[in-house]
């Protein structure tokens, strides 16, 4: 048949719209085949539990530091990965102003800024860490407005207000575009577009478009505009090279001709994928280039699909790291992390037959190159990769262990039910129990068909089964079977919980291998799992780590922790197509490379394989992927995207916070900060240190830790402040690394000069002050010895004048006596004068009992002391003496005038004539009577 019968004219029609809809299809199956997942993806939440201030979220932005910015009904906060911060934009908002006010956060280059509704402008000032005004529209123009949105460009900042459009820079304020109430200004290629509620406008205020539109999205991709109306829905549009509306496509996120539901989130996930956020249905997807249909991502409903903790979403951001941000009216913030390549997860959803059947995956065998068999502690669930779909059986069994048969069946074992089986159509049949078989015990832990045919059983109580292919059965006395493997040899290694077996097939004997390494004898006999690979035999424990033992040398080797391991409880071991042997843990995963060095190489800080994983549950898939059973669901591996530590952080220091003195809050500025030193007071010596570092991916593998000058390193933490309590004086080399908490690593390292200021009693001031006061000292003690020195030299003198007085002197009277005094003092003019002074103060008071030393040290003007050490340098004689001796000497001249005793001791200030008797006695010699 000729080509041109084929098609004939009269067919071209019919040819035509049969090629358009084949065209049509290979579309919306290639759109289909490249469509997000809800279960492609891991879902976090920050709620107030997570340290929001609250939980209505009007925008959502990333920072070139790679933090998440929000801003929501009270303030502006902050995500690092795993730390939440909240900022008050202005503590002094007039009351009036706080009912409905809406706050946005935008981000731009390296600066972050937000702005309220009601006409407020701030910039986040790094250095202080606080958001600043920097304008006020409604002073600007004197009236209260509307501030919709902001778009930074170099030109200055365009303003979209109830009114209009303005452009705000330093020098001038200016309305650019009159009479349009504009909701969003979107950046295209090399013009801004007004989005408003009449329309969109370009900036010569020409109208493009004529429906109310909230959002907007340029994407410079395909060139095309995507616009998200208040209830218009959902409209890619493209220009002509005038810049007029070439197209308009209208698309339906429900399938209906209208939407009603505001659209005020769009954004790319990647170049594939548009997301789009509706104010009351989630999060939808689209092909990038605007063809196909819409499909449901997420949303707050009990669907598959029911992820979120909000329908009503405001602001959508794709983060560095594919993280998808959502922020929603009601219900916070959250974050949906890709699984991606990497790994996938399967765990169990509450009332959904289309996820695991229960979390708990005990054992994992690959049915096909599509269909994955997963035991549970719920029966056996079958997942299928193509389609997404899954079948469940076996509900309420435990099933613990699979093995594929020869024939392309699957014997699976359970715990207490005996053994089933499914066939090549994933159809599960009971045919195997203690009722009806040679079974011991119905708690099969372990089966294994070995390369000659022979089907072995493993239970709990049970003895060791042996199945051979004619169907003769053997019986060994092997109990708590726990694994079964063959070695290069042919015999059969059984582990269990009391050590490693081997049985020759058809033969009897049974033999316990020693793995216990050279000079050890402390070795862990509970096996765990077994991996025969040619002449070693790798066998996992539990609590032991991991043994290799060589069949032909004899010779033993142990990995544990110290090597390396998250745990030394193994679970399970498997050798993937690239030829690392996998490890996986009650804490976590890890490979060996299968070298001389047996270096171990812990990946927990992968996402999502950091858990517990079960006994035995590993297999690999035809892909070359593998697939690990753990307590909490179900993980798929891809080998070629584990690789030894591949991510990158940077550590900054954010700042310094110290105790004022009057109990506020000091923060030391970031710049000071920046340039690596800083400097407090004494009073400020008590501080905190805050630092971070961004990575979204792996947050919970970043740990920290410090050392001062040479001291040690302090702990891994995940907390990112130091607090500092009294630091010495001084200067001090601050060092902080951040590390991985799973091979401790270290990922980056800042350091700090921290300079501590001297006390003021400890200054170079005060101690000139401590010199000067010592020097003081040493002076006054050198005065005083002086002094001291004065005095004994006069006293000296006065004892050798004493000695050079003749004998007889000593009868004489008492005049004579002070005349030689004064002839001791003669030669001292101040002296005689201070001892006249004195004489006569004493002569004119004689009669006065009451005249006492201290009167005459006043009547002196000297304190006693000095009166004392004058009189005695000039005199010989204390105070006490000298006026005793005035005294008496008037009393002698009284009595030798007739005088009587009685009337001379009165007139002489003595009170008592009896103690005058025997002064004057003791003085002369003789009693006063006697003087007469």
């Amino acid at each position: 048949m000729k080509l041109s019968k084929l098609i004939d004219c009269r067919n071209w029609p019919i040819f035509l719209l049969r090629v358009g809809l084949l065209v049509c299809v290979m579309v919306v199956n290639s759109t289909a085949s490249m469509a997000l997942r809800t279960a492609d993806f891991t879902i976090s939440h920050l709620g107030k539990a997570e340290g929001l201030d609250n939980q209505r979220i009007f925008s959502v932005c990333q920072s070139s530091s790679g933090a998440i910015w929000w801003s929501s009904l009270k303030g502006v906060g902050r995500f690092n990965g795993s730390k939440v911060r909240t900022y008050r934009l202005d503590d002094k908002v007039p009351f009036n102003h706080l009912g409905g006010r809406v706050i946005h956060v935008t981000a731009e280059s390296k600066e972050v800024y937000a702005f309220d509704n009601r006409g407020s402008l701030f910039k986040f000032n790094v250095s202080l860490d606080r958001f600043e005004l920097i304008a006020q529209i409604s002073k600007k123009l004197g009236y209260e407005v509307a501030l919709n949105d902001i778009q930074l460009t170099d030109r200055g900042i365009y303003l979209a207000l109830h009114d209009g459009v303005y452009i705000l820079t330093d020098n001038s304020f200016r309305q650019i575009v009159k009479g349009i109430y504009v909701n969003n200004i979107v950046a295209t290629k090399d013009r801004l577009l007004f989005c408003a509620r009449e329309g969109v406008f370009n900036e010569k205020g020409r109208k493009l478009l004529t429906y109310n539109t909230e959002s907007a999205y340029y994407d410079e991709l395909s060139g095309k505009l995507w616009l998200g109306g208040y209830e218009n829905g959902l409209h890619v549009v493209t220009f002509g090279r005038d810049g007029r509306v070439s197209t308009d496509q209208f698309v339906s996120l429900t399938g209906g001709l209208i939407h009603g539901n505001p659209i005020r989130s769009i954004c790319p996930y990647d170049d594939d994928t548009m997301l789009v956020g509706s104010d009351g249905e989630g999060v939808w997807q689209m092909s990038r280039d605007g063809r196909g249909e819409c499909s449901l991502l997420f949303d707050a409903n009990e669907t598959n699909h029911g992820v979120l903790h909000g329908n009503g979403v405001y602001s959508m951001v794709v983060d560095s790291w594919k993280n998808i941000v959502i922020g929603t009216y009601s219900g916070g913030i959250d974050i949906a992390r890709p699984i991606g390549s990497t790994i996938a997860i399967f765990r169990h959803t509450a009332n959904d037959r289309e996820t695991l059947s229960n979390d708990h995956v005990n054992t994992v065998m690959p049915l096909s190159d599509d269909l994955v068999l997963m035991g549970t502690d719920n029966g056996i669930s079958i997942y299928n990769q193509t389609t997404g779909q899954w079948r469940h059986s076996c509900q309420g069994i435990v099933v613990l262990s699979a093995t594929k048969h020869p024939d392309g069946t699957v014997l699976v074992s359970t715990y207490g039910k005996g053994i089933y089986v499914i066939d090549s159509q994933a159809q599960v049949r009971h045919i195997y129990t203690v009722n009806n078989s040679t079974l011991k015990d119905n708690h099969v832990y372990a089966t294994y068909h070995d390369k000659n045919g022979n089907w072995w059983v493993g239970s709990l109580n049970g003895d060791l089964i042996q199945k051979s292919s004619s169907g003769v059965i053997r019986c060994y006395p092997i109990h708590d079977v726990q694994a079964i493997t063959q070695l290069a040899s042919g015999q059969i290694a059984i582990g269990t919980a009391f050590g490693l077996k081997l049985v020759t097939p058809d033969n009897d004997e049974i033999k316990d291998l020693n793995y216990a390494p050279a000079g050890v004898t402390d070795v862990n006999p509970f096996v765990t799992h077994l991996l025969a690979l040619g002449p070693e035999l790798w066998i996992a424990t539990d609590g032991g780590g991991v043994y290799v033992y060589h069949m032909t040398k004899r010779q033993s080797r142990q990995l544990t922790v110290d090597n390396g391991l998250p745990s030394n409880y193994v679970r399970s071991l498997v050798k993937g197509k690239d030829g690392r042997i996998w490890i996986a843990t009650d804490e976590g995963l890890a490979y060996v490379k299968t070298d001389e060095s047996y270096t171990i190489v812990n990946v927990n800080y992968c996402y999502g394989l950091d858990r517990e994983y079960s006994r035995g549950a590993v297999q690999n898939l035809p892909n070359g992927d593998i697939v690990f059973g753990s307590t909490t669901g179900a993980v798929v591996v891809h080998p070629e995207g584990v690789q030894p530590l591949n991510y990158k952080t940077k550590l900054v220091i954010l700042g310094v916070n110290y105790i004022k003195s009057d109990n506020d809050l000091g923060h030391i500025d970031l710049a000071m900060v920046q340039e690596q030193r800083i400097y407090l007071s004494y009073s400020q010596r008590t501080f905190d240190v805050l630092f971070e570092s961004v990575n979204m991916r792996h947050h919970y593998d970043i740990s920290y830790r410090y050392k001062i000058d040479d001291g040690e390193w302090s702990q891994p933490t995940d907390q990112q402040s130091i607090r500092f309590v009294s630091m010495e004086p001084g200067r001090h080399l601050l060092t902080i690394q951040c590390t991985s908490r799973t091979c401790g690593e270290v990922v980056d390292t800042q350091q700090l000069i921290i300079t501590i200021g001297r006390p003021w009693w400890n200054s170079w001031w005060m101690w000139c002050v401590y010199i000067a006061l010592l020097l003081l000292t040493f002076w006054g003690a050198w005065r005083v010895y002086r002094l001291q020195e004065k005095y004994m030299r006069l006293s000296i003198d006065y004892l050798q004048l004493m000695q050079q007085v003749p004998s007889s002197s000593s009868a004489s009277s008492p005049k004579e006596l002070l005349a030689e005094t004064d002839v001791a003092i003669e030669d001292n003019d101040s002296g005689r004068d201070f001892v006249d002074r004195a004489t006569r103060l004493i002569v004119e008071n004689l009669s006065d009992s009451e005249f006492s030393i201290d009167r005459l040290c006043r009547e002196m003007a000297m304190s006693r002391t000095l009166f004392y050490v004058k009189l005695k340098s000039y005199t010989g004689k204390s105070p006490q003496d000298f006026i005793r001796i005035i005294r008496l000497e008037h009393a002698a001249a009284l009595l030798r005038s007739g005088r009587s005793v009685t009337e001379v001791s009165a007139l002489s200030g003595f009170d008592n004539p009896k103690y005058f008797s025997t002064v004057f006695k003791k003085y002369f010699g003789v009693s006063p009577s006697k003087y007469q």
